[in-house]
């Protein structure tokens, strides 16, 4: 990769730092919400669904105005809102203020994700599962940062520790705005508008979708409830604040190697392991205590990471004239269950408990595996796709 290249790869994995890091804090909050608003389990699922949604649902919709506008521009001023509005998520006093400032906070993030990921692409040439291998690093050291930033800072301010992510935002979106459309950002949109993928990439788009949905549903419940699920064991906030950071850091670490390893060994074999393994290890950690639960839950972390460098590359080498819509679909569309499947365990935890909750896991897992496998075999059927034919298709020429 050329100087602009790298350049703009930085940016966006910065640019996705600050948005992981202004949303993905409500998991610690949640106790504290709990008791400050009474808020009952089926409550917390229904701001996780909120939040899913918001983050989530919107992203086709922003992935379209990405192939069309500025991407660059796109993804500075979602930073912006973002830190605007989730950092007022702590002043919130009432249960229905929450929901709002949530809901069109994680707008924010839904309009950051399809622009961001065409351009992290876009930065890779023909290591694409690479590049956005380290844009995901970015967010998920985001992720990590979070929940351990907001909790420091809420022992001295409380709830109101959330103002510290305006500045953030401010900064970080002015910085992509002044220097990201000078590198790869503002030709990254593809030559052509988007077409209609044909019947065989909709297929595929369609099975990852619902590999997404599945891995989603997954991990946003598990991270929903995983502090509480802790503190349900005996041990303190503190002890599930740093056992959410290390299912966050770890994501980072499979994210770093997941798109390289996909770019040697093919990218739906290493999607399909990583999804076959989290039933086992999620069982075992669910099981653990002491260092070896912390270091169940950094395997967990570590296959879960390892996919989403992997979904965003197949999406777009599968429709590579609609680069936006199909980052969009599968970071947006296929995100969406993630906040149903919070709110069912919410309810299976007030009418069981929640570690049978959280063990009814396996099911989703099991049927993303299912997922992956059939994509390949629908790539086995005739018009192989050429992975490389995206590079020509995007007019993207790093120096």
């Amino acid at each position: 990769m050329g100087s602009r290249a790298v350049r703009s790869l930085a940016l966006v994995a910065l640019g996705h730092l600050a948005v992981e890091l202004c949303s993905d804090f409500l998991p610690v909050m949640y106790p504290l919400l709990m008791a400050n608003l009474g808020l009952a389990y089926t409550q917390i699922g229904v701001i996780a669904l909120v939040a899913s949604v918001g983050t989530s649902l919107a992203q086709p919709l922003f992935g379209y105005v990405s192939d069309r506008w500025s991407p660059h521009r796109l993804s500075a001023l979602s930073v912006l809102w973002i830190g605007l509005l989730m950092g007022a998520v702590g002043l919130a006093k009432s249960y229905s203020w929450l929901l709002l400032l949530v809901g069109f906070g994680t707008l924010g993030s839904a309009a950051f994700h399809p622009p961001a990921a065409t351009i992290a692409a876009a930065s890779g040439g023909t290591k694409r599962g690479t590049a956005v291998s380290v844009f995901s690093v970015g967010g998920s050291m985001g992720a990590a940062l979070s929940p351990l930033w907001i909790t420091g800072v809420m022992r001295w301010l409380g709830t109101r520790g959330t103002l510290m992510l305006v500045p953030v935002g401010v900064l970080v979106g002015a910085l992509l705005y002044r220097w990201l459309g000078l590198g790869i950002g503002e030709r990254a949109r593809p030559k052509v508008r988007p077409a209609r993928p044909e019947n065989k990439a909709l297929a595929g788009i369609i099975l990852l979708v619902l590999a997404v949905m599945s891995l989603a549903w997954f991990l946003v419940t598990l991270r929903t409830y995983l502090p509480i699920w802790v503190l349900n064991q005996g041990q303190s906030a503190q002890a599930g604040a740093r056992l959410l950071s290390v299912l966050l850091a770890s994501m980072g670490v499979g994210s770093l190697f997941g798109g390289a390893l996909s770019d040697r060994l093919g990218r739906w074999q290493v999607f399909a392991l990583c999804l076959g393994l989290l039933s086992p290890v999620l069982l075992l950690f669910l099981g653990a205590t002491g260092i070896l639960q912390a270091a169940l839950v950094a395997m967990v972390g570590v296959l879960v990471g390892a996919t989403f460098p992997l979904s965003i590359v197949m999406a777009q080498e599968a429709w590579p004239s609609g680069v936006g819509i199909a980052s969009g679909l599968v970071m947006g569309l296929g995100w969406v269950p993630g906040g149903i499947g919070a709110s069912v365990t919410g309810m299976i935890a007030d009418r069981l408990s929640l570690h049978t909750g959280l063990s009814l896991l396996v099911v989703p897992a099991a049927l993303g595996t299912a997922c992956v496998l059939c994509y390949a075999l629908a790539q086995r059927l005739p018009l192989r796709h050429d992975r490389h034919a995206m590079s020509e298709e995007v007019n993207v020429r790093p120096s």
